[in-house]
């Protein structure tokens, strides 16, 4: 039985699972473990990040410090095609990562997503409040729920392209593109180039990391 979680609390689940493997960042593994127990009768096994993994070479300098959830998704994506991959992961924040054709992961980014970046805005300026979904419509707002929803989703679509075309300029050309995240669908069709919208990256991972 597969499945995941959007908390760090223990799903319901029609039947007692027969194994749980875990892909978390949050600190208290301990009281994860014990959620699990009580519901399962179950210790779950939580994926690291490794320096190495299915042909995967972390480029982090301190591999353990790069979260395992960025390093599921790449080792996942990297392996799907086994060619350079750029992976995009559009959640809260959104975060980029690259791995050249042999597997070597080159480092990535992080930057704010569409809900964090509209959050600081309301939180630290006066007078700009924004309720509900970011649209993908780019055309330059005329109020301020407008301009801070499309300003915000060109800035990272502009970001997502010209991070990616900086690493097809060292890649030998265009690499692989995999979106995932809970914002990936909402901006899959504004980028210029094909992509992969892959909602279970880090689940796929998890079956290298934990077979």
């Amino acid at each position: 039985m597969a499945g995941a979680s959007g908390g760090v609390d223990a799903p319901a689940l029609p039947e007692r699972p027969r194994r749980v493997r875990v892909a978390c960042v949050a600190g208290d593994r301990e009281g994860i473990a014990e959620r699990f127990e009580d519901a399962y009768g179950l210790r779950p096994e939580f994926a690291e990040t490794t320096p190495e993994l299915a042909g995967v070479i972390c480029g982090y300098e301190e591999p353990a410090r790069l979260g395992v959830d960025r390093w599921l998704a790449l080792v996942a994506a990297w392996n799907a095609v086994r060619r350079a991959v750029a992976v995009v992961d559009l959640g809260t924040a959104a975060t980029l990562d690259f791995v050249a054709a042999d597997g070597r992961h080159q480092g990535g980014y992080i930057v704010p997503g569409l809900g964090l970046m509209a959050a600081a805005l309301a939180r630290d300026t006066a007078g700009v409040r924004v309720a509900g979904d970011l649209a993908p419509d780019l055309a330059p707002g005329r109020n301020t729920a407008q301009a801070v929803r499309r300003g915000s989703t060109a800035m990272l679509l502009d970001f997502i392209e010209a991070s990616v075309g900086r690493f097809a300029s060292v890649a030998g050309g265009p690499p692989a593109v995999f979106l995932t995240g809970g914002d990936a669908e909402l901006l899959a069709g504004r980028l210029p180039f094909a992509l992969r919208v892959e909602p279970d990256l880090v689940l796929d991972g998890l079956e290298f990391a934990l077979p």
